[in-house]
């Protein structure tokens, strides 16, 4: 403490000006955006009732600011970056879609960053999961947090989604040369997921980033000109081990692949003894839970870049812990168990209760980045045209239960404007049985449209 005194005297003598080229150097964004979903039926009956709104009409609006400034001269850095967000339904949300507060404040970065050397910087504070190789799901990803969306809707522009995965509150030490890179990161437990019957949105910020003890050591090597591999190993109250690469066949076209092994299940699964108890009426005190069975991800994908910088990849994404087709087959029947109407209020009512549960959890799931089936296929593109504007169609299917998530994304820089405004629009579908991942809540089509402004 002592050695650190002099520091914090130098900074406090020097904080009005620092603060002051601070604020001038910021970047704020506003947008908004209006959304339509329609809803057919799902497989749920909480109460005899559809759980969704057939077809609603949403108004998002959010605010981004961000900045970024030397505090001590290429010694410590400040990095900032806060959203607020809200929305407002035309009609009122039905059960399992209702969000505590529709508004909302979002820390997506907030740390300092001490450089000790050309090679050797340590960052701490709110920090930025580093994301894998692939799109739709990366194996050597190994600090997965949970979404802090809402529930009924939300900002569909790709460049703003990956805002609502939360930040965790942590340390990373980095080593980087011209050779390779090796860093350290610490996402200590802050806390307990005490509310696993609600969506990870309705949880606090740190309940969705540090409700366990993690611990990552990833190594990056530069030397090949052809391929970059990386090593990472996480530790604490998760262990895995991950390899990912990237090989350029040529400049244009390159091969991506990860693998990971997991000493335990990365999410929380359905307890096949517990669902038994329930369906004789004996109510447990959980459905859920992660097991310590080992585990395998992998992911095969290719990319290629034309002359215009536009990309068409597909990826092959494979997990053995997904649900088999049994397996799942035991969760849907569970379902039905539940819609049953017994005439006998208390049961039907705990029979509600658990419906309620399973939903958050399986929501969940999907909330932390986790796919509930074993073998999935994505293919994707990004079309830059002329005028500066973008095109983006994607698809994800499940190669299971064949359900599908699919739509197209068109974004407009506006040359009036100086391109400080930006407008897109989109249309997503997600296609299944009422017994598939992508049906299991409703065959859902929307349409969407938003503004982008860049102060």
């Amino acid at each position: 403490m002592l050695r650190a005194a002099p520091l914090f005297i130098s900074l406090l003598l020097v904080a009005p000006g620092l603060m002051a080229d601070c604020l001038s150097g910021a970047e704020i964004m506003l947008f908004g955006q209006i959304s339509y979903a329609k809803r057919q039926p799902s497989l749920w009956r909480p109460d005899g009732k559809h759980p969704y709104q057939k077809d609603n009409v949403y108004n998002d609006w959010g605010i981004h600011y961000s900045n970024r400034c030397w505090l001590v001269e290429n010694k410590l850095d400040a990095q900032v970056s806060l959203y607020a967000l809200a929305y407002q339904p035309y009609r009122k949300p039905k059960e399992f879609e209702k969000d505590e507060h529709r508004a909302r404040g979002l820390i997506d970065r907030l740390s300092l960053s001490w450089t000790f050397s050309e090679k050797v910087s340590l960052e701490a504070g709110k920090l930025k999961n580093r994301s894998g190789l692939f799109y739709l799901k990366s194996p050597a990803n190994l600090l997965n947090n949970y979404d802090s969306g809402f529930k009924a809707s939300g900002i569909y522009d790709p460049a703003i989604k990956p805002i609502y995965r939360e930040a965790f509150w942590g340390w990373r030490l980095t080593e980087e040369t011209s050779e390779y890179a090796l860093a350290f990161t610490v996402a200590p437990r802050l806390t307990h997921v005490t509310r696993r019957y609600m969506s990870s949105g309705n949880w606090s910020a740190i309940e969705r980033a540090n409700a366990s003890e993690r611990y990552l050591l990833r190594y990056t090597d530069y030397r090949s000109v052809s391929h970059t591999p990386t090593v990472s190993m996480s530790l604490g109250e998760s262990r895995s081990l991950a390899v990912a690469d990237s090989f350029y066949l040529t400049p244009q076209f390159a091969i991506t692949t990860e693998l990971a092994w997991h000493a335990q299940q990365q999410w929380r699964h359905l307890d096949n003894d517990k669902a038994l108890q329930v369906q004789h009426y004996r109510f447990p005190s959980s459905l859920y839970r992660r097991s310590n069975k080992n585990g395998m991800e992998a992911a095969l994908g290719g990319q290629y870049t034309t002359d215009n910088f536009s990309l068409v990849g597909m990826e092959y994404y494979f997990q053995s812990e997904g649900y088999s087709r049994s397996a799942w087959r035991k969760q849907t029947q569970l379902i039905r168990f539940l819609n049953r109407r017994t005439g006998y209020a208390p049961l039907d009512r705990a029979f509600d209760a658990w419906q309620y549960l399973m939903a958050a959890e399986i929501d969940n799931v999907a909330n932390r980045g986790q796919l509930q089936g074993r073998h999935y296929i994505h293919a994707f593109a990004t079309f830059r045209l002329g005028d500066r504007s973008s095109l983006q169609p994607y698809g994800v299917m499940n190669m299971q239960d064949r359900s599908l998530a699919l739509g197209i994304h068109y974004n407009k820089p506006l040359a009036q404007l100086d391109e400080k405004m930006e407008i897109y629009t989109g249309i997503y579908r997600s296609q299944g049985n009422r017994d598939s991942e992508f049906g299991l809540f409703g065959k859902t089509t929307g349409v969407y449209s938003g503004i982008k402004y860049y102060f």
